[in-house]
């Protein structure tokens, strides 16, 4: 599985304890970024992310770099919303009341070709503020936003990464899945308070693989069903989790990082959306099943030869049964 996330659907990471674990705990970070911000950074990016791009902390990435056939891939995406027409009428409406309901969310011009955005304003679902933005309504932008963000995962080896989780999925959760969460996913990620770039790096460099190996054990006892609580096989996890735990602890201390605080690994699991193949072509995850086959039909015009590859995604599937956002 790789240890690579892409970030969506902003251009800039929040300053927040999610961030900063996503960050010590993932190799690399990527973001989805407009051609302008490259050229003029300081005009564009907020502060914190300033600082994190100009630390290679988060990778920027402009899609009509990374992608082959950019000006192709709105024709999926167009084909789903022209088939949904009963979702379409209501967010219609949404869009139509949107200064009173604030349903909207701006996008970036240079995240896709032109034609999308003069599709959906004459839809109305869009409308131009200026020269580089647009109000897109609101579920239909993130509908978007995953769709792009799930074809350049792809095509960059990387997970589809959100800080946003639906709070209702957690007052969905089984008995048994409510109760291992309570036992391991609270008071068990160790980090710093406060972000020190330079030393965050070096700690990365020189603790990769404990980082590595924890994460991994984190999403082996909170993803796998066949970890339950009360078992044996649960409890020789849970101990291995823990003496992980101190160990990351011992060396942020000797890092001198500060006062360490321990989060829930929300920030590590719940976030991940999938976006690959389990079990069949185009089983597509961690979206709506016209959004899913939409993205299929992205992934066939910019990686035909990929859409077979399901080494390392398997576990996705397994993810997507816990969470969606």
């Amino acid at each position: 599985m790789t240890n690579q996330i892409l970030y969506y659907p902003y251009i800039n990471l929040p300053r927040t304890d999610w961030t900063l674990r996503t960050l010590l705990y993932y190799d690399n970070v990527g973001s989805i970024v407009p051609q302008d911000y490259f050229y003029n950074p300081e005009d564009n990016y907020e502060p914190f992310m300033l600082e994190l791009v100009r630390e290679n902390l988060v990778i920027p990435i402009d899609p009509f770099q990374v992608l082959n056939n950019p000006f192709h891939l709105v024709q999926p995406f167009l084909q789903y919303i022209e088939g949904e027409q009963k979702k379409i009428e209501k967010a219609q409406k949404r869009f139509f009341n949107r200064r009173l309901n604030q349903r909207m969310v701006r996008i970036h011009n240079n995240k896709f070709d032109d034609e999308i955005f003069y599709v959906l304003i004459n839809m109305g679902l869009a409308e131009r503020i200026d020269y580089q933005w647009y109000n897109v309504e609101v579920k239909i932008a993130n509908h978007l936003m995953k769709y792009l963000a799930s074809v350049i995962s792809k095509k960059t080896d990387r997970l589809p990464t959100t800080d946003f989780v639906r709070p209702k999925f957690w007052r969905k959760e089984s008995g048994s899945q409510g109760k291992k969460r309570e036992t391991i996913l609270d008071e068990l990620i160790p980090f710093p308070k406060d972000i020190d770039y330079k030393r965050l790096l070096k700690f990365k460099e020189k603790h990769q693989d404990l980082l590595t190996s924890f994460r991994n054990e984190v999403h082996e006892i909170t993803l796998d069903k066949n970890v339950s609580v009360g078992t044996p096989l649960f409890d020789v996890k849970l101990a291995k989790l823990k003496d992980s735990k101190e160990q990351l602890s011992a060396k942020m201390n000797e890092s001198q990082f500060g006062k360490i605080f321990f989060g829930s690994v929300c920030g590590i699991v719940a976030a991940v959306q999938a976006l690959p193949v389990s079990g069949t072509i185009g089983a597509l995850i961690s979206a709506a099943p016209g959004v899913a086959t939409a993205i299929h039909s992205a992934l066939q015009i910019e990686r035909p030869e990929d859409i077979d590859n399901q080494n390392g995604m398997k576990y996705l599937a397994l993810m997507d049964k816990r969470i969606r956002a």
